[in-house]
């Protein structure tokens, strides 16, 4: 039997694992729920029963606009007050949301400090030293697993700065704003991905949304024009040290999938099955990439039964299997996923995903 990180590397490399990966993506209330099921009370524990292959680290970042000794509401968030019974929370960034106050998984844009000083004003974020050992030894501890590094987004903060219409206008209005914004963003991510990749991650997990569930929410000329050679230069920088690159988007982009391969994306997410059908796309894309993700997270994981997961994680490994797919939720799972049909995700991979010739 292989280590889990002997085989995700094989699946990312297209070659044969003795069974799909499998990868946990959930929020913070579904979590304590099944920690609360299988009487569990660690979360590393509850990967190991799930049988999960991917461990994650991250470089903190400081400075900023960052609220010192405040409730971490989740999301990067710290804690600020209240409005109308909402919590306020401030994002190291300095953009600020309002959540409910009994969950993690509802906020909005209230603030977005770009419309209030000018850029030359804004105090942007640096990387924080003292969170580099804490992924070095988590690097170290997961040395059997794939471990991927997260790095901050870029089109993400960057409109969360502005706000996201101003954003887009300025695209077309303001290009020398623009590319000042996402050219300091990416310094910043970059110089995170070169510390990840230099550590030892196995992937360096970069990503924007920019599809939403049937479009893209800007042409992909404008994509190739501000965004492609941006991440381009990042993930030069990974490959040149070792690591794999990993592009999330939620929604469809269908249009950028050929330009991400051409930048050296190994492993696309989440394959969103809301918006792209998984098998065209690994039909079309299959002997370049590697696929993570996959299993609906707004109709099937919430609405469906337990043989509707099983259903449905059969077929992904019939059509994208038996290499090139890491298996799991397209996104977080969310609380109104019921506990059975987490557990039939995983129980199904395992049982069906195991590949007969490495028996």
């Amino acid at each position: 039997m292989l280590s889990s990180r002997e085989r995700c590397l094989r699946a990312i490399a297209l070659e044969e694992p003795d069974r799909v990966p499998l990868i946990l993506r959930i929020r913070p209330e579904p979590l304590e729920a099944l920690k609360r099921y299988l009487q569990i009370s660690d979360e590393e524990k509850i990967h190991r029963a799930l049988g999960i292959d991917i461990r994650s680290v991250g470089i903190g970042l400081k400075g900023g606009y960052a609220v010192e000794g405040a409730e971490d509401m989740g999301d990067g968030c710290a804690y600020i007050g209240t409005r109308e019974g909402w919590k306020v929370g401030r994002h190291i960034f300095g953009y600020e949301t309002i959540w409910a106050p009994d969950h993690t998984y509802t906020y909005t844009f209230i603030h977005h400090p770009l419309q209030h000083m000018s850029i030359e004003e804004y105090v942007w974020p640096e990387i924080d030293e003292t969170s580099i050992p804490n992924a070095e030894e988590s690097c170290r501890k997961f040395e059997d697993y794939c471990v991927y590094g997260g790095v901050t987004h870029m089109f993400e903060e960057a409109w969360k700065l502005t706000g996201f219409d101003e954003f887009l206008i300025a695209m077309y209005k303001n290009p020398p704003f623009i590319e000042k914004i996402l050219d300091k963003l990416n310094q910043l991510r970059t110089e995170q991905a070169i510390i990840l990749a230099e550590m030892g991650v196995d992937a360096v997990v970069d990503g924007d949304d920019v599809g939403t569930q049937g479009s893209m929410m800007m042409s992909p000329a404008l994509w190739r024009r501000y965004l492609k050679p941006r991440y381009a230069k990042m993930i030069k920088e990974i490959k040149r040290r070792g690591a794999k690159a990993h592009f999330h988007s939620d929604g469809w982009i269908e249009p950028i999938i050929p330009d991400l391969i051409e930048i050296g994306v190994d492993i696309l997410n989440p394959v969103q099955p809301e918006s792209m059908d998984p098998a065209k796309i690994k039909g079309l894309y299959g002997d370049r990439l590697c696929f993570d993700g996959t299993i609906s997270i707004q109709r099937t994981m919430p609405h469906g039964t337990p043989e509707d997961v099983a259903k449905e994680v059969k077929e992904r490994i019939r059509t994208l299997g038996p290499t090139g797919l890491i298996l799991g939720p397209s996104h977080d799972m969310q609380p109104d996923v019921p506990i059975k049909n987490i557990l039939t995700l995983y129980e199904t991979a395992k049982k069906y995903g195991r590949n007969p010739k490495m028996a």
